[in-house]
């Protein structure tokens, strides 16, 4: 990373501090007493040498216990006061990155996501801000104090023997520019260490949902082999940043043992006091752990920035486009896509000049085979995605002028890929914008999905937990759940992508009946696999690697040749064949 982006990242750190500048200047100057305490302690010693101890002076002897149990109370004030205050600072920084990230999470593109695994995204709000954490709190409790007290060390040293003390000095800038030119290595292994956790929290996330495919699919060992090279990279790396800071430390302490060599060979030979010597050595001594601890912080700054790069490049990802100024606010909604093209990311396209016209209140059936565009067409309506070229037009206005949030709330959507949170059954049907719903419109929504039975056996009924994505329920209930969601919102633009697909028999029957009854007063887009659940719908369009290629009723569909009545004769086949095969 060049010097202008470590800037930037230093810069985006500091700017959490500023809320707690004051806390954070308190915890400052409780360094400074600390390293100031160490210092003057040292430079005490060859007064507390020469009265106390060569001319037996019995002021200072009685003054030695109190005046070393003051200094080092002072000391311990200061080293709290410094602990403390940069722990505090750190954690609430953690607590106002994770709480922006998360944010930023819920306003970012679709295409986001699609590039980035859940798993490093969980990493980077979880492990990568902890290490964040770290880096502001205790990296700069030891930064701060071991670079003052390094300082302070030096002032006694220059006291007691200028020219002895700048022999020590001409050390550091060697000492500066080994730990400039490790920096860089520990920057790239701690951007390693990153990515094998996200890889990690990946393979672990995957593993755990879809435990049943794993165990049926004889997955096991294949897991386990890609965990353990997971684990064994992460692994590797950890060592190798403890490998190379210990070589620094290492290479740091010969110079400093060289120079601290030279000093004594010049010293014995100057004539300088022994009680001078004395207290010049301790300060110089006390240097090298010091210089050790500072230098072995630098690793951990390291992985620490790496980090900080990792959530710094989601905070500067840009949220979704919002530029549209009108509010929706209406109780019917007709739709017309109008010469829509739409490629992913300027590459594969998907929808290649679909014009269609919905009336407010008709029903559009979408089919074909699979990867047809039918997904990513009902996608483009709430704004997923935006079109590449072409328009889409609610009530006669592109879809671009309305607000988000006012485009969204007149849609409502029931997906195959059903999604409950962890809370109760009454919490996830009355969802965001509907949880100030009253009970009755809860349990009538419930009522209308054919749900209200199976939640009343549950054991606390409506205010069951559900556990991770509904796992206590069976799929056909947790599709119920979500279909009750939709209802209750009562959006006049609905989306069924595949609504019905997880039900048994009978509550299709149920479920069907109550989605045609909602179909009767909203504009509805289903995408359908099984044909027979679209028989009644107005319209039906086929469409064929991201073209229309069929539209019309079902009936004129199938009285024609085409890929209709070819989908619906295949469906037709493939049943018979099942119900043979079951008798």
């Amino acid at each position: 990373m060049n010097t202008e982006n470590h800037q930037s990242t230093y810069l985006g750190l500091l700017r959490y501090v500023k809320p707690y500048r004051l806390v954070f200047f308190v915890a400052i100057l409780g360094a400074i007493v600390d390293a100031a305490m160490k210092a003057f302690f040292i430079w005490s010693l060859s007064y507390i040498l020469e009265y106390a101890f060569e001319r037996q002076d019995p002021v200072w002897i009685k003054a030695i216990p109190l005046f070393v149990i003051t200094v080092f109370l002072i000391r311990s004030m200061g080293n709290f006061s410094a602990a403390y205050g940069f722990t505090w600072v750190g954690r609430k920084i953690i607590n106002d990155l994770r709480s922006e990230v998360f944010g930023q999470y819920l306003q970012l593109p679709q295409k986001f996501y699609d590039k980035n695994s859940s798993g490093g995204l969980i990493s980077r709000i979880t492990y990568d801000i902890e290490q964040m954490a770290n880096g502001v709190s205790k990296n700069f409790v030891l930064i701060i104090r071991e670079s003052l007290t390094i300082v302070f060390y030096l002032i006694v040293m220059f006291y007691y023997s200028w020219e002895l003390a700048l022999a020590a000095f001409l050390v550091f800038p060697v000492i500066a520019i080994i730990i400039k030119l490790i920096n860089k290595r520990f920057r790239r292994i701690g951007h390693g260490i990153q990515k094998s956790i996200a890889d990690i929290t990946q393979t672990v996330e995957e593993v755990v949902k879809g435990h049943k495919i794993v165990k049926i699919f004889k997955g096991q060992q294949q897991e386990k082999e890609k965990f353990s090279s997971n684990i064994k990279t992460n692994r590797q790396l950890q060592v190798k940043i403890v490998a190379t800071q210990e070589v620094m430390s290492s290479i740091n302490l010969m110079l400093v043992a060289a120079a601290l060599s030279f000093i004594m060979y010049v010293a014995a030979t100057s004539g300088m006091s022994a009680a001078n010597f004395m207290s010049f050595m301790m300060a110089m001594l006390a240097l090298m752990p010091t210089i050790k601890n500072l230098s072995s912080v630098f690793a951990t700054i390291q992985t620490t920035l790496a980090a900080a790069d990792s959530v710094m490049h989601v905070l500067q990802e840009s949220p979704e486009k919002d530029t549209g100024t009108d509010e929706l606010d209406v109780k019917k909604v007709d739709v017309e896509f109008n010469q829509v093209n739409f490629s992913y990311d300027g590459e594969l396209t998907a929808l290649n000049d679909i014009n269609l016209k919905i009336a407010a209140g008709e029903s559009v059936a979408l089919v074909g085979a699979s990867g047809g565009g039918k997904t990513t067409l009902v996608n483009l309506v709430p704004r997923f995605y935006d079109v590449t070229a072409g328009e889409i037009l609610i009530n006669g206005h592109n879809i671009q002028e309305y607000t988000l949030s006012s485009l969204r709330d007149h849609v409502s959507v029931v997906s195959q890929e059903v999604v409950l949170f962890n809370d109760t059954v009454r919490n996830n049907i009355a969802y965001g914008s509907q949880a100030n719903s009253s009970d009755a419109d809860i349990i009538n929504a419930a009522k209308q999905a054919n749900a209200l039975l199976f939640i009343e056996q549950l054991p606390d009924g409506f205010e069951t937990e559900l556990g991770d994505n509904g796992t206590r329920l069976s799929g056909g209930q947790r599709q119920r759940i979500a279909i009750a969601r939709a209802i209750l919102k009562d959006a006049p633009l609905l989306i069924l992508d595949e609504a019905t697909s997880a039900l048994d028999t009978e509550s299709e029957k149920h479920i069907q009946q109550a989605l045609e009854k909602l179909m009767q007063r909203r504009t509805t887009l289903v995408i359908a696999h099984r044909l027979s659940t679209i028989e009644n719908v107005d319209k039906v369009v086929v469409l064929d690697q991201g073209r229309v290629a069929q539209m019309g009723t079902h009936e004129a569909l199938m009285a024609q040749p085409g890929i209709y009545a070819q989908l619906q004769q295949s469906q037709i086949t493939s049943l018979a064949q099942t119900e043979d095969a079951d008798e």
